[in-house]
């Protein structure tokens, strides 16, 4: 059957419930809303009972089995849950298989869990499924994309946001789905029929930003100085190791180092992207880096990691935050060596 994206799910159910749905993905409140929105449809249509499972290592499948094959006592019609945990155990994917022919009209069958759709895709028991089933794939937004829904859910709410507004609810809320939609219901209960300008909403709004390292690693690359530095101090505020950030930013410099190395040496970019596995979506900022950083100046930036890595384990660093940012910001440009972590260490 088809497959649909979050923002297509609710025209699909207007035009009728199928008897079985996959919704996976790694983004939570789209999920949440996907499957929120199929309760709704399946109680608007008489399915007034809904059981919910999780299935874990000690999940009972007769259990499961019972409820596909019984009628219930108290409704005709009923909607069953199941949530898949991230590691299923062994005897998980023949028990599955056998749900494809479990399903009936009086049934609709929703199963969900937080594994990537692209790889949850691929199991044998969900090809089997998918004959019968509507799939939904979550997938994070782009800053393009979560713009789009900063204002359509703001349009929802009838909630009047400038341009600079947005600008600033997309900053403080980026990755965290969850909390942007918080605030914009929490602003429909506070600021009703009111124009609601960047400095209105600097005065309430929490900072509720959730990034990883590998999205402060894409801001460093494009050399978004502002943005790379509020990821890094959001990064460890949530108390995130800073040896995961100085492998991010090491990661990332060596791969640097091989890139301007072998254009160096006449080697097409397109080549060695592909021998490092570097995805199409990052190359045009691996390209941004390479543009303002030199080889020369990325063996500094290298010796300067290093001697990061080296005051830190001895226990030499007062101030881990201001060392991490002064390496962030010799990513973003180069700058005099006035000041380095190597003369730190010889101190």
């Amino acid at each position: 059957m088809q497959k649909l994206y979050a923002n297509q799910l609710a025209a699909q159910l207007q035009q009728g419930l199928a008897a079985c749905y996959l919704v996976f993905g790694e983004e939570p409140l789209q999920k949440l809303e996907a499957i929120d929105a199929i309760r709704h449809a399946a109680k608007a249509q008489g399915f007034d009972e809904r059981l919910s499972f999780t299935v874990d290592n000690q999940f009972d499948w007769s259990q499961l089995h019972n409820e596909l094959g019984a009628m219930s006592l108290f409704a005709d019609k009923r909607l069953i849950e199941l949530e898949l945990s991230q590691k299923l155990p062994p005897t998980a994917s023949d028990q599955l298989k056998q749900l494809a022919g479990a399903l009936s009209p009086d049934i609709v069958l929703v199963l969900h869990g937080q594994r990537s759709f692209a790889e949850v895709s691929k199991l044998a028991w969900f090809k089997q499924l998918q004959q019968q089933a509507i799939q939904v794939a979550i997938y994070p937004l782009d800053d393009r994309q979560a713009r789009q829904w900063l204002q359509q859910r703001a349009r929802q709410l009838n909630l009047q946001l400038t341009a600079d507004a947005f600008n600033l609810l997309q900053h403080h809320s980026a990755g965290n789905l969850l909390a942007a939609r918080q605030e914009l219901e929490k602003l429909a209960l506070t600021h009703p029929e009111q124009l609601i300008d960047a400095n209105v909403l600097a005065d309430f709004l929490a900072d509720h930003s959730s990034f990883t390292v590998f999205q402060l690693g894409d801001a460093i690359l494009a050399g978004e100085g502002q943005q790379a530095l509020h990821r890094l101090h959001r990064l460890l505020q949530q108390d995130l190791e800073p040896a995961i950030i100085i492998w991010q930013l090491q990661r990332d410099l060596q791969q640097l180092q091989q890139l301007q190395h072998n254009q160096q040496q006449g080697i097409a970019l397109s080549q060695t992207y592909k021998q490092l596995a570097i995805w199409p979506k990052r190359q045009p900022l691996y390209q941004q880096a390479l543009q303002r950083l030199s080889l020369s100046y990325l063996n500094y930036l290298l010796q300067e990691l290093a001697a990061f890595d080296r005051l830190y384990k001895a226990g030499k660093l007062v101030d881990i935050t201001t060392a991490l940012g002064h390496l962030v910001c010799l990513f973003i440009r180069p700058v005099p060596r006035t000041y380095s972590l190597q003369q730190h260490g010889d101190e």
